[in-house]
């Protein structure tokens, strides 16, 4: 009598290929679906960071009766006749001779103390300019601290300050490599280079022109000339931050209280996400606009935008800008954080970032 044997069998070729297919359509179809959680966990941290830096601002309101300026800035520079554009000296921050009464500083130095970042506040040399904090061999205290750290307080990493969907530290390299770095404008190099102290974060300084563009200069008129501006009919190029109905919480210089937003503080931006082009791989297809500057502590380009162009529209380092796609996300002086779509109407738009235009604003 034979014996029937069984054979084993394997997959057959055709077999293979097809679980091959069926697992490269679920993974067609998961991935998006897991990039589009991911990404919406990390808008709502960005959010949440947003409302905490919100908070701090309060609480330094709370403190001094008055928000931090947006950047402190004690030198001159520009035109000064009657209708000149006189701006704050842009080299102010980066300077490299520690002389006193130079500062350069932005708001997120002064909340500091108010996000549990108080050590770091302690490490900083208020008797230095931004550049000064930022260079390791200027340590000089008893204990050196600075060199036991191993970098200097303007280049600490504060993961607050970096949007989840953007980046988690500072990258000079890369598609960050375009950006425009305190150590890059320096005359004098850091002895280490630029290590950390990045920021993805932005003061709304109002809705007229912040900056002179080509120097990245904050504009900052003398009475005379903001007596000449005001009796002008207001175009695209001469419409400062300065004039009525333009004016922003937190400028240069700037000593506003939450009493002085009278257009109502769920109407009034104080915070928003910065631009910074990262989707703009290519540095030769840039224009000089489309540079960001890159820095939590260095006040003024770096730290502080305008509303005066829409967000997210990648033309401009002076506005606002996400990594959220069409979507970007704004701190609002009520104490609330919320996103903005890059198609919200300019008018509404600009009237958000100004503290008493006398507007409202409908629902955005």
């Amino acid at each position: 009598m034979r014996t029937v044997q069984k054979r084993n069998r394997g997959f057959t070729l055709i077999e293979l290929l097809v679980v091959i297919a069926i697992v490269a359509v679920l993974v067609a179809i998961l991935l998006p679906a897991v990039q589009k959680a991911r990404e919406a966990a990390n808008r709502t941290r960005c959010q949440n960071q947003v409302r905490q830096m919100v908070l701090a601002l309060h609480n330094y309101h709370d403190s001094h009766s008055v928000l931090p300026p947006g950047a402190i800035y004690t030198q001159f520079a520009g035109n000064v006749t009657p209708t000149g554009m006189r701006v704050r000296d842009p080299r102010e921050p980066f300077l490299p001779s520690q002389i006193l009464g130079l500062h350069g500083t932005s708001w997120m130095f002064q909340i500091l103390p108010y996000i549990e970042q108080d050590n770091l506040y302690q490490l900083w040399r208020v008797d230095y300019n931004v550049f000064g904090n930022s260079e390791l061999l200027f340590d000089n205290g008893t204990n050196l601290i600075w060199r036991q750290l191993g970098y200097a307080p303007a280049q600490a990493d504060i993961p607050m300050f970096y949007c989840p969907s953007r980046r988690s530290r500072i990258e000079n390299s890369g598609k960050f490599s375009h950006n425009r770095y305190l150590d890059t404008e320096a005359p004098t190099k850091l002895s280490t280079g630029i290590k950390g102290g990045g920021n993805d974060y932005a003061a709304c300084a109002g809705s007229g022109v912040v900056f002179n563009r080509q120097l990245r200069a904050v504009i900052d008129l003398t009475p005379e000339q903001l007596t000449f501006y005001q009796s002008q009919l207001r175009t695209p190029a001469n419409n400062f931050n300065q004039l009525s109905n333009n004016i922003g919480a937190l400028a240069v210089n700037s000593a506003s209280s939450l009493t002085d937003i009278k257009d109502g503080t769920s109407q009034t931006i104080l915070i928003g996400e910065a631009e910074r082009f990262e989707s703009l791989l290519i540095p030769n297809q840039r224009t000089a606009d489309q540079v960001a500057n890159d820095g939590w502590a260095w006040g003024g380009a770096a730290t502080m935008f305008s509303t005066l162009e829409g967000p997210n529209k990648k033309l401009y380092w002076g506005s606002a800008g996400s990594s959220h796609g069409e979507l970007c996300i704004v701190g609002l002086a009520d104490g609330s954080a919320r996103t903005v779509s890059k198609d919200i109407s300019l008018q509404i738009w600009q009237n958000l970032g100004n503290i008493s235009s006398g507007i409202p604003v409908p629902n955005f």
